[in-house]
Parts: structure tokens; sequence; C-alpha cells
């Protein structure tokens, strides 16, 4: 998938996007939450675009998409077109500067090793959202592996998607309030 490609994605499916909870009820304020941060990724996207910055664009996009994936899986947020699955291996960044987009696919790789290892589960095991714990850590961890293969044989834009994608999950989890941070507190928007 390419930087416009996951920025056509991500606005196809933004466009539809509705809030599933009530207005007025607990899980509406953290619907919104959700709606608030894929709006502001993608923002984010297109203002590095626009200033030709084609990587960050990059992980910002998948970034949102993280978000907008997770919404889904809690049953926060839906829309047309929910919960492809990425395409992580497919993905290209064409970057004058290898060496940049090395080094920051290598401090995302980083980041998202440090959140995982500086959250735990807020949930009592057993209870419903405890589900959602194992699932969006699971879904981080995943991406954790799947960015580490694609380094191994040459795919840095596979690699930083995924690592920015598992770690909206993460940071998704936290906000929404089914993991405590156990150190490390900077690592995440809450």
């Amino acid at each position: 998938m390419t930087p416009s490609d996951c920025r056509d994605d991500l606005i196809r499916r933004n466009n539809g996007i509705r809030t599933i909870p009530e207005e007025g009820t607990i899980l509406y304020s953290s619907a919104t939450v959700f709606r608030d941060m894929i709006e502001a990724y993608l923002a984010d996207g297109e203002g590095f675009l626009a200033r030709n910055d084609i990587k960050n664009a990059y992980a910002s996009y998948w970034y949102a998409l993280g978000w907008m994936d997770a919404g889904f899986s809690l049953g926060l947020v839906s829309t047309p077109h929910s919960n492809p699955k990425p395409d992580f291996a497919g993905s290209t960044v064409t970057d004058p500067d290898c060496g940049r987009q090395q080094e920051k696919t290598a401090r995302y790789r980083s980041l998202l090793g440090q959140a995982l290892e500086n959250l735990d589960a807020a949930p009592e095991n057993g209870s419903s959202l405890f589900i959602a714990t194992k699932r969006m850590c699971g879904v981080a961890r995943s991406c954790h592996h799947q960015g580490i293969s694609l380094e191994e044989h040459g795919k840095i834009a596979g690699a930083l998607g995924a690592y920015s994608y598992g770690f909206a999950w993460l940071d998704a989890g936290v906000r929404f309030g089914v993991f405590r941070i156990i150190k490390n507190r900077e690592l995440f928007t809450i």
C-alpha cells in the first residue's frame, strides 16, 4: 500500500464513520475520543504531506487507521468498510533519504516494544473488558512481530506501517481504560 493508497483508504473509511453508542452515554464520550483521534492523525498526515514529508504522513495515516480499527473492535465506531486486514507487506514509501526512513522505523519499533512492556491489564481477569485488553495487546504484539519480519526482509515501509498501526491500538486501549500504564507514561496519549 502506497502512502496515497493508505490515505485514500483512511479518507474513504472516515467519510462513512459513525458513532455506535447513543449520545449522552458514557460510551458515547469514549467513541467521540476515537473519532477525534482519527481526525487529528488524518490532519497530521495531511500537514506532513503538504510539506512533502511522505514517511511521517504515512506513519500518521497508519496510526489513524489503527485508532479506527481499535474503535471498531470495541464497538464504538462503524464504517461502511470496517476492519480490513492491514496490508503491511505490500507497503511502499519512496524516500530519497533511505537512512532517515530506516532510523524512523527503528525508533518506532523501539517505541512499540517499550509500550508493550509498560502496560498492564486494567480490567479484572474474566471480565468483558479483559477480553478487549487481550485483543488489543494481541494486535499490537502481532504488529510488532510483523514489523520485525518486514524489516528483516528489507520492507522498511511495511514495518513502519505495522509499528504505527500497532502502537495506535495500545494508545487507544490506554485512552479507553483497558490498560494501566506501569511506567513511562510519556509514551502514551492520555
